[in-house]
């Protein structure tokens, strides 16, 4: 059976008039500044550049996009980067480079920019540690109306539930989540069943209009005081992937489908890095729809 989502096929990717056609935003909110042609779908790249090699990765992600998708918008949003090393490797078209003043906040920055910028219909967020290798197929993402879907999930389980909780705390409706994400006795059996998944490093496609919503409902932004550190940063994984697992499920004749990818913790061997990256493409060893590298920042 042919799989309908991804392909390997760059003239699919480059003839998809249905993903470059401008259309009009709306005014949802309050959040759009203006009226403004919006692409159907962009990317979002969170960048942090610590040194010559972590340099390597926003270019290298940018890079795989572009061998898939020519024209569509890439917003790179910058956290704190090191500007000694930050260097493109090319001009690169219709990209967008956002230096955050929102120091350490990370995995939170695409989402509190794609709601106050509002760059395109649909996105696509990714770490710049992520490179992909075979053509997704958004157009049909799009057309039935997948609101939200991690690159990869992980089940739903107990770290850091205390900080996790006080992290949650800002939000509207926590109420909503509270026995949800403390996974308390009375949810043990639904945690069981994974009626919520972590979504890994808060990575995914994501609609607009879905988001804007949430926003209504939970005011995500109210976590921007409080997302600081990396353990914040993994609370956020689990605040977030039980929200969106909550207000959305993608159900197909499987059942519901969990993420584009599948489970992280069987996706790719755990710690793989640059170097093994760098001989496995030169090998032609590369047989996963997206890479993901690993590196302690």
């Amino acid at each position: 059976m042919k799989n309908i989502i991804f392909t390997e096929n760059d003239k699919e990717a480059e003839n998809d008039k249905e993903m470059e056609d401008a259309e009009k935003a709306e005014s949802v909110g309050g959040y759009t500044e203006t009226l403004f042609a919006s692409p159907k779908m962009g990317f979002i790249i969170t960048r942090h550049v610590i040194s010559r090699d972590t340099n390597i990765y926003w270019n290298f992600a940018v890079q795989s996009i572009r061998r898939y998708y020519k024209n569509l918008p890439i917003v790179v949003i910058d956290d704190n980067s090191n500007a000694e090393y930050v260097k493109g490797f090319n001009n690169y078209d219709n990209l967008r480079i956002i230096e955050s003043p929102f120091k350490g906040r990370g995995e939170l920055l695409p989402y509190i920019y794609l709601l106050s910028h509002q760059f395109f219909e649909n996105a696509l967020i990714m770490h710049d540690s992520v490179f992909i290798h075979r053509y997704i197929n958004f157009s049909k993402l799009i057309r039935q109306n997948i609101k939200a879907l991690p690159l990869w999930y992980f089940n739903a389980d107990r770290e850091n539930v205390q900080q996790r909780m006080q992290i949650a705390s800002k939000l509207h409706n926590y109420h909503l989540l509270n026995s949800d994400l403390e996974l308390s006795d009375s949810t043990i059996n639904t945690f069981r069943q994974n009626t919520w998944q972590g979504w890994f490093g808060v990575q995914g496609f994501i609609n607009l209009k879905f988001l804007i919503y949430i926003q209504h409902k939970y005011r995500i932004t109210n976590l921007i005081p409080v997302i600081k550190t990396r353990p914040d940063r993994q609370c956020l994984e689990r605040i977030l992937g039980c929200i969106f697992s909550r207000e959305f499920k993608v159900k197909d004749k499987r059942g519901i489908r969990k993420s584009l990818l599948g489970n992280i913790m069987r996706y790719q061997r755990w710690g793989y890095n640059l170097n093994n990256y760098i001989y496995d493409l030169k090998k032609n060893q590369i047989t996963v729809p997206c890479v993901k590298i690993w590196t302690g920042r």
